[in-house]
């Protein structure tokens, strides 16, 4: 019995956990501030070996708020 209760309650912390992480959507404030992080980094002498990720994630989160939610159909 007590290893049924178990792996009831492991299921139920993975379910809420993945639901949580695929519910995200990132805030204004979430992108005010990668927007002065990619500055930043834009900006940096180590660009080069560091790289852009504030900019790459800023770039991300733009280009998923572009899509449709949904299917479109097209018309032929």
């Amino acid at each position: 019995m007590p290893k049924n209760i178990h792996t009831i309650c492991i299921l139920m912390l993975v379910f809420f956990s993945v639901s949580s992480a695929y519910s995200y959507t990132p805030s204004q404030f979430d992108k005010i501030s990668l927007k002065q992080n990619c500055q930043r980094e834009l900006n940096s002498s180590f660009r080069d070996m560091a790289g852009t990720p504030s900019c790459d994630k800023l770039k991300k989160i733009e280009l998923e708020e572009k899509q449709p939610s949904y299917k479109v159909k097209l018309e032929q």
